[in-house]
């Protein structure tokens, strides 16, 4: 695998604009990239779903039939500000923006990865089984393309997820389940100044149930957010009515669910002791998954690293991916590290090197299927 390569590739894609939703520029370079390496590319229609440019890429690359159908799986949207990125690249083969926007490694390094992948088995004639890459849109709207898929579009029997942090070689086995919920508080209003005896302030009733509530990390595996807080009126006026957002997550779905319960226990109690009332919806965005030691998915990932000459690292991790999707429509899927850093900020960077490592994992991969 030629190192210029690599790097004219990643320079290249994190160049094109690609915010959520306005990614059809990324897929019309994807699509020529993979049906230059032999791949037949089509798009669904998600995005008319979501409203955006785009659907996502579902592409096929013919193999032996012998062999074990593989998926491989990156996303083609960047979080903001990621327009007019100029990538920086030193002489140790680090690539960073120019400090106003991401980068975009996040996916792009994941793309760039799978790309230069399929061309080394492509180039050199290495014997593979059916590979299908899908390039997601709107990952980073909570996972809103992948979503959009069926179980029926894809035809592997395992996968591969390039849309990791952290250094070459680690891979998450487990991930979370991701609920958001929302409460709204009612009160009563009355003139703040007039009779303010005569209201209940649905802010501060709302406060003390926040207050009470479990909230950040509760444990190693699972955590609770508050995100808004929406109370907005006159200065003059008790206000009556609050809006809460906000999402837990947890590996163990027990423990997600007991959270959930307390959360709406703690709520109610609150409204009631304070003459208010609360109403509260949750739904689950996503599921979790986990992979044991024995799940051929993780043993295949974990000997492809070792293959590469990389060292082995598997965790947990509390973030989701389209990975979870995956998996849950029937294709275990396992998500490795691509090794960018300090995503979804203007500090965002990675390794050219490193893209390399996590292709040449892709490469070992699908030379075990």
């Amino acid at each position: 695998m030629n190192f210029e390569d690599v790097r004219d590739l990643f320079l290249e894609l994190v160049q094109i604009d690609s915010p959520s939703f306005y990614e059809k520029a990324m897929a019309d370079r994807c699509r020529e990239l993979l049906e230059q390496l032999g791949c037949t590319v089509t798009e669904d229609d998600a995005g008319k779903r979501l409203q955006g440019e785009q659907g996502n890429l579902i592409a096929t690359l013919p193999g032996n039939l012998d062999r074990t159908p593989v998926l491989l799986a990156a996303h083609m949207d960047t979080v903001q500000p990621g327009i007019g990125v100029m990538p920086q690249i030193d002489d140790s083969g680090v690539v960073r923006s120019s400090g106003d926007t991401v980068l975009g490694a996040d996916d792009k390094a994941g793309v760039t990865a799978i790309v230069s992948a399929l061309r080394e088995i492509v180039q050199n004639g290495r014997d593979h089984g059916p590979i299908q890459i899908v390039l997601t849109v709107c990952e980073e709207q909570g996972l809103q393309g992948s979503k959009q898929l069926e179980a029926s579009q894809l035809n592997a029997r395992l996968g591969l997820s390039l849309d990791s942090g952290d250094a070459p070689g680690t891979l998450i086995v487990a991930g979370p389940t991701q609920v958001k919920w929302q409460a709204e508080f009612r009160g009563k209003s009355a003139h703040a100044g007039v009779a303010p005896e005569k209201g209940v302030s649905a802010i501060k009733v709302a406060s003390q149930a926040v207050a009470k509530m479990p909230h950040g990390r509760l444990d190693k595996g699972t955590t609770v957010n508050v995100g808004s807080f929406v109370g907005d009126g006159p200065t003059n006026v008790v206000r009556d009515k609050v809006t809460l957002l906000g999402e837990a997550r947890g590996l163990n779905t027990d423990s997600l669910n007991s959270v959930i319960a307390q959360i709406e226990e703690t709520f109610a109690n609150t409204a009631a002791k304070a003459h208010a009332e609360v109403s509260f919806e949750h739904k689950v965005m996503y599921d979790g998954f986990r992979f044991e030691e024995t799940d051929a998915v993780r043993q295949m990932a974990e000997k492809a690293i070792a293959n590469a000459g990389l060292q082995v690292h598997a965790v947990e991790r509390g973030g989701g991916s389209d990975a979870n999707i995956y998996t849950a429509l029937g294709v275990p899927t396992i998500n490795i590290a691509v090794g960018y850093e300090d995503i979804h900020s203007t500090k965002e960077h990675v390794s050219v090197h490193d893209i390399m490592k996590a292709a040449n994992v892709i490469i070992e991969f699908l030379d075990l299927a």
